[in-house]
């Protein structure tokens, strides 16, 4: 397509009708960049109108195609038309009203009806073929219901928190998780033997924690603020609030905090 701008085209699905019938009108938009469109159609005293579908929105070979379905039943017979039909195309946050061509259409009166053998089973073979894309209608809603469902449980199961190993961390802990993300400065003799004396619990720990060092460094700190039995310098209290709860991590800076810390 040479423009941007979406087409919509209007037509009515052939056929013969007679008071009573179901006509099947088809708004159909296609354009290569995405856009939504409303269809109104004014109200007519001689025809009905029933219901409005709109199908999912498809993308065939580069082009967004959306269709939206209206049935009409006529009250009487006589020739009918179906002025003043609009859509509205919302695109790129701009809205425009665009008029489509009149729809006329014939709905024949029961005296008129062709009762030869060819038009029965031409009717018969009509009414299967409605039948079946109906119920084609049917099992496509189903599957895209059963999708969405199937979906969404899935997300709801990626998405379940981990919860970490009920062990009680300390700050050599979260020197480790640092020290596997952030820069860190050559680790203390003193410092060293204590992270050694827990590296058991640490590895244990960090091995049940969800997500990268960054991540772990975070759920690591958030516990050691948790604690009430646990005493810092205000210092790295107020380091640790900022990463936590402002998400401003100095890794090197808090990393030097907590060798500080350990080693008193």
């Amino acid at each position: 397509m040479a423009s941007s701008a979406p087409e919509v085209a209007l037509r009515l699905v052939d056929g013969t009708y007679r008071p009573g019938d179901m006509l099947e009108l088809q708004a159909e938009m296609r354009g290569v960049d995405y856009a939504e469109f409303e269809l109104h159609v004014p109200a007519n005293t001689q025809c009905h109108f029933v219901t409005q579908t709109r199908e999912p929105v498809r993308y065939v070979e580069g082009v967004y195609v959306q269709r939206v379905l209206l049935q009409l039943q006529p009250l009487s017979a006589g020739d009918f038309e179906l002025n003043d039909i609009t859509v509205t195309i919302a695109q790129g946050g701009e809205v425009r009203d665009v008029a489509l061509p009149t729809v006329s259409f014939t709905v024949a009166t029961y005296a008129a009806e062709d009762r030869s053998e060819a038009a029965a089973e031409l009717g018969a073979g009509a009414s299967l073929l409605a039948q079946a894309s109906n119920n084609l209608r049917i099992i496509i809603a189903v599957l895209f219901i059963v999708l969405m469902v199937v979906w969404w449980l899935l997300r709801k199961v990626n998405t379940k928190p981990v919860k970490t190993a009920e062990i009680e961390l300390g700050l050599s802990d979260l020197i480790v998780a640092l020290e596997g993300n952030a820069p860190s400065f050559p680790p203390c003799e003193p410092d060293e033997r204590k992270r050694r004396s827990v590296g058991s619990k640490s590895v244990a720990t960090l091995g049940t924690l969800h997500g990268g060092s960054e991540l772990t460094s975070m759920m690591i700190a958030e516990q050691l603020l948790e604690r009430a039995d646990l005493s810092m310098s205000s210092a790295l209290r107020k380091d640790l609030e900022a990463a936590v709860y402002a998400n401003r991590l100095n890794s090197g800076v808090l990393l030097q905090l907590l060798r500080e810390e350990v080693q008193r």
